[in-house]
């Protein structure tokens, strides 16, 4: 429990919320998960660390703000990633405007050092995406997985955690990619769909909102994203609900009804579409001890 009592001491106060889990790495492991999680910092949320016991990854979902790595500046801003390590220096400071909501996973192991040697990963790498859903995705699985805390819970967070380093790698772009107006158009209307898809359900009232016309936002979504906007936001809404459903003993009728939907039956279907199980076998499946 060593591991794990260590990483809660360098979890910051200064979030709004959080989801996080902490994995007991066997000794002399070659590749063991130790936390992870994703955190949306309050507006003077600031680290600045001159060591860090293990190896991390952490990618930028929404919100802006400033990175040192060593002698390295950056700026982060949606879709940024980075790695950093022992002994690599680090500050991470948010945008108080716009502040950060980030993923991140902390990992240690025997061969840890040649995995990141080999696919040119090492701590100090800094660079961003262009399409940042396929991340997201692995790092809520990621999530997932460390919470749930099963028999097979580290080796499957650490196949997860090669496995975004490796898609880190891949994705990463020239930053000239992500600074033309199209994409900070783009990057606008998706933050506004993050910050209000419990209130807003259209496509429409979406594009208004964010003064540009539906067939342009599709256009963007489809250049910059690997689903539509209103799959993006359906998402996200489908997310929530599954947290509700595991956090709590909320009927599957007060979830739907909490997010909007007038009929339960057609909230199950749209859940279904997402999480591809229905809503009471997805909480029966990690909860069977609470009602559906």
């Amino acid at each position: 429990m060593e591991n794990v009592q260590t990483a809660t001491s360098f979890v910051s106060h200064e979030v709004e919320s959080s989801r996080l889990f902490f994995l007991d790495p066997i000794e002399d492991e070659s590749f063991a998960v130790v936390f992870g999680g994703f955190e949306r910092c309050s507006a003077d949320y600031r680290i600045d660390r001159r060591d860090f016991p293990w190896y991390s990854l952490e990618f930028v979902s929404h919100g802006s703000g400033k990175l040192r790595l060593g002698d390295v500046e950056a700026e982060l801003v949606p879709g940024s990633f980075y790695i950093y390590g022992p002994s690599v220096p680090h500050t991470i400071e948010t945008s108080p405007d716009h502040p950060l909501g980030k993923y991140f996973v902390g990992f240690t192991g025997t061969e840890v050092e040649d995995f990141l040697e080999r696919y040119d990963v090492r701590p100090g790498f800094i660079s961003r995406c262009v399409k940042g859903e396929p991340l997201r995705r692995a790092f809520d699985t990621l999530i997932d997985r460390g919470i749930r805390k099963s028999r097979l819970a580290r080796p499957l967070c650490a196949t997860i955690t090669r496995q975004l380093l490796l898609m880190c790698r891949d994705d990463a772009a020239e930053p000239v990619s992500t600074d033309t107006p199209a994409y900070l158009t783009y990057a606008r209307c998706r933050e506004f769909i993050e910050r209000n898809f419990l209130q807003i359900t259209m496509l429409d009232a979406i594009a208004k909102a964010c003064e540009v016309d539906a067939p342009y936002l599709c256009r963007l979504f489809a250049r910059f994203h690997d689903e539509s906007p209103y799959q993006f936001l359906t998402r996200l809404r489908m997310g929530r609900a599954s947290r509700i459903l595991l956090e709590s003993d909320a009927s599957v009728k007060s979830v739907a009804a909490a997010l909007g939907f007038k009929d339960a039956f057609h909230f199950s279907r749209v859940f279904k579409s997402v999480h591809h199980v229905p809503p009471s076998r997805f909480r029966q499946s990690m909860h069977p001890q609470w009602p559906s």
